[in-house]
């Protein structure tokens, strides 16, 4: 209509052709402008749209209003000049001004209002949009590819992002400087594909200043005109959440994978660990009773079912302490124990097995102040009994296995003892020390299969040290052995009594040390320091020949001679006998060795030593030594050796029995019988009870078995207790079960039982347990 209104306009127009032109031309520039605008207004805000229409419209709205000025005022012009000439082309020209006047004015204001409706609906849109993007969790960034700019910025960004608005540029360096070195390629590879047809995703890691890195998912979505890209809409979530979700399920999902096989290979091991000590067990028995009138051969047989036995009982043990630790059942007590008996107990068990396999043990003692302890000492021994029987075991003949132990501090009766189990064994990868202490591992197939056990010791290990609330840390390189070092803490008895000072007799004593390990020279010079005693040490054999010989050219002989008896220049044997032909009897001579001295001590005597004292010296052994050879007596108490079943004798005592396993019931009685106990057998509680209310006053202890048909010894004994028997409150009442928790024998305790043994039983045990219920 516009156009044919123009048409109109040069037809009727009698001026200049040039007039028309501007109009024509400044018509299609209008039209042009008002195109252009409508492929991105929509992407502008409200401020760009009004600065817009201010530049780029009005101007040309101004143009075509000057060119219709121009040809209304020559119209009129014209009409005044020929208004006398004809009336006629007065009136069409007037006609044409006024069809100009009104259409041209109604165009514009129609178009405006059109405009002007549009940009409404974009502020709408708009809005609508803002409200949307600030209350999600993706960001929104809008590139236009043919302007090369960055249009728009979800006002979300600080919020999700930790990055402002104004710090976005083109090329997102912002965003790129954020992400974490090993996605920087995948990044700067993902953005260059942003001008490609087709939507695309990435998840990679971005630091954060409030967080550190987390995860982030970009997502590119192309908007495509006539074929080509014209702008991206890159979208940008945090997705840390559901990778930790996805990461935990996958973890879970391997590890109940390790898990499973763990223990299927567990119990394929366990199957091949229990099957081989049972089939020693039988076959050794089988041997035996073909040959049981050949005494030597049945000796060698019960010497290896008694071994195999013992392994087999190490191999449940481990089973149930694993079980126990799970189920959050194990616990460790407090109570008054020594270390030297500890140690003592250590090394009768490590320095067999290391001498077995030509393996040097040695256990050094660093700053120790206090022997007196109070805590679990039977689980201290499990833990190092562990770690060394694990150290002798994976270290090849002629290696070295050590145990130090230093105290590290004292503070208010509690000290910390660090214990530290070194040697050069076949060590261990780095891999395989991330899960040392998972149960059922073991480092490769081929050690569990050349060397016993059940995967489960170094796991028990570090749950009872961190039941004791101490740590363990491990040292190790493959083929340069380990290092295990663990920090306990102890209190000592608010009136324990340390030994601090020495008799005024032994301290006028003169003592030489002979050892070729410098540290055990340290240590008992300081031990005899601190009990007041002063000493020389020396490194050799000849050396401490030299050193005696010398002090007794001078008078001065030395009162007493400690001599190393593994020097590598002169034994000890050799060097005592030496001394006591330079200086006589009058020197008292003692023998260290490193645990067992018998094999020695009759050569050692005939040499000229007095006395033998084994490694580690503690201060209260070597004062105890030392006051014995001075002749003043000195009671003994604590660490003592197995009893010969000789010396264990009960006679005269009666017992009642109360066992419903047959076989388990001939065992018990043929122990008893060594003992010379006279016994009484129940098969049950029930007959227990009743052979109690009929000769309990004839009965001085009561052996009870718990799981029992009729009547189980929980509830015998209970009844035993509530009975009107003259001896129902004082007989003693000793829990002898398989039934071997801490919680069994608390149970036994409760029922009004004295004691508790747990099967299979140690003969030496169950007399150390009668007797202790005999003493009170």
């Amino acid at each position: 209509m516009q156009y044919a209104s123009i048409d109109v306009i040069a037809k009727q127009y009698l001026g200049p052709k040039a007039d028309i032109d501007l109009l024509l031309k400044a018509m299609n520039d209008l039209e042009k402008t008002q195109n252009e605008a409508l492929s991105f207004i929509l992407t502008l805000n409200e401020e760009s749209i009004v600065r817009y229409i201010e530049e780029n419209l009005y101007p040309r709205y101004d143009a075509v209003s000057d060119a219709l000025e121009t040809i209304i005022t020559f119209a009129d012009k014209k009409v005044q000049n020929l208004e006398k000439e004809s009336k006629e082309m007065a009136a069409k020209a007037t006609l044409a001004s006024v069809l100009l006047t009104i259409f041209l004015p109604s165009y514009f204001l129609l178009a405006f209002w059109r405009e002007q409706k549009n940009i409404q609906e974009i502020r709408y849109r708009e809005q609508l949009f803002h409200i949307l993007s600030a209350n999600v969790d993706v960001v929104f960034l809008i590139l236009n590819q043919e302007q090369n700019s960055l249009e728009f910025i979800s006002s979300n960004s600080e919020r999700v992002l930790e990055i402002k608005e104004n710090e976005f540029t083109q090329d997102l360096s912002v965003l790129r400087d954020r992400i974490t070195d090993n996605d920087l390629e995948r990044f700067d590879n993902f953005i260059q594909q942003m001008g490609l047809d087709g939507e695309k995703s990435l998840n990679l890691k971005m630091h954060f200043p409030s967080c550190g890195p987390r995860w982030i998912r970009l997502q590119i979505s192309p908007r495509v005109v006539h074929g080509k890209v014209t702008r991206c809409i890159l979208s940008i979530s945090d997705q840390t959440e559901d990778m930790r979700i996805k990461q935990t399920l996958e973890d879970a999902l391997i590890n109940a994978q390790n898990a499973n096989s763990a223990k299927q290979n567990f119990l394929s091991k366990m199957s091949h660990e229990i099957r081989t000590p049972m089939n020693a067990i039988i076959g050794m028995t089988t041997i035996a009773a073909a040959y049981i009138d050949d005494r030597k051969r049945v000796e060698s047989c019960l010497k290896k079912i008694s071994y195999s036995s013992k392994y087999l009982m190490s191999l449940i043990n481990d089973v149930l302490d694993m079980s126990k630790i799970e189920e959050g059942k194990m616990t460790v007590s407090r109570e008054a124990f020594n270390l030297e008996y500890v140690a003592q107990y250590i090394t009768s068990i490590i320095y067999q097995q290391a001498e077995d396999k030509n393996i040097t043990f040695d256990m050094p003692l660093v700053d120790i102040t206090d022997t007196d302890l109070i805590g679990d000492s039977l689980r201290l021994n499990q833990i190092l009994i562990n770690l060394l029987s694990n150290a002798v075991k994976f270290t090849p003949e002629g290696g070295r296995v050590s145990l130090e132990i230093r105290q590290l501090q004292k503070k208010d009766h509690r000290i910390r003892l660090r214990f530290t189990i070194k040697d050069t064994g076949i060590g261990m990868t780095p891999a395989f020390m991330e899960h040392l202490f998972q149960p059922f591992e073991q480092e490769n197939r081929f050690i569990s299969q050349t060397r016993n056990g059940t995967g489960l010791g170094m796991s028990i290990t570090k749950n009872l040290i961190t039941l004791m609330g101490g740590t363990i840390v491990v040292e190790s390189k493959p083929n340069q052995g380990s290092t295990f070092t663990v920090e306990l803490d102890f209190d000592t008895p608010a009136d324990g009594k340390q030994i601090h000072q020495c008799s005024h007799t032994l301290e006028m004593l003169s003592v030489l040390i002979a050892d070729d390990d410098r540290d055990s020279c340290l240590h008992t010079s300081l031990t005899l320091k601190n009990l007041g005693i002063s000493s020389k040490w020396v490194l050799s054999g000849t050396e401490c020949v030299e050193e005696v010989i010398s002090a007794h050219k001078t008078g001065e002989d030395y009162d007493v001679c400690l001599i190393d008896w593994k020097m590598p220049d002169m034994d000890g044997i050799e060097v005592t006998r030496r001394v006591r032909q330079q200086v006589g009897p009058d020197t008292t001579i003692i023998i260290i060795t490193a645990y067992d001295w018998s094999g020695i001590e009759k050569s050692a005597r005939e040499a000229g030593a007095d006395a033998f004292l084994s490694k580690p010296i503690f201060s209260s052994t070597l004062y105890n030594m030392l006051l014995s050879l001075n002749g003043i007596e000195i009671e003994k108490e604590g660490y003592s050796q197995k009893q010969p079943i000789e010396n264990m004798r009960l006679p005269g005592c009666r017992a009642l029995l109360v066992e419903d396993n047959l076989l388990n019931r001939e065992i018990a009685i043929e122990m008893l019988k060594m003992m010379e106990v006279d016994v009484a057998c129940a098969c049950n509680g029930e007959e227990a009870v009743d052979h109690f209310m009929t000769d309990g006053n004839d009965l001085d202890l009561i052996l009870m078995d718990v799981q029992m048909p009729v009547m189980d010894g929980y509830q015998a004994a209970a009844s035993i207790r509530r009975c009107n028997h003259p001896k129902s409150k004082t007989i003693p009442i000793i829990a002898m079960t398989a039934n071997a928790f801490h919680e069994d024998a608390v149970k036994a305790y409760e029922a009004g039982m004295n004691g508790h043994i747990a099967k299979p039983v140690d003969i030496q045990q169950l007399y150390q347990t009668i007797e202790t219920v005999f003493n009170g």
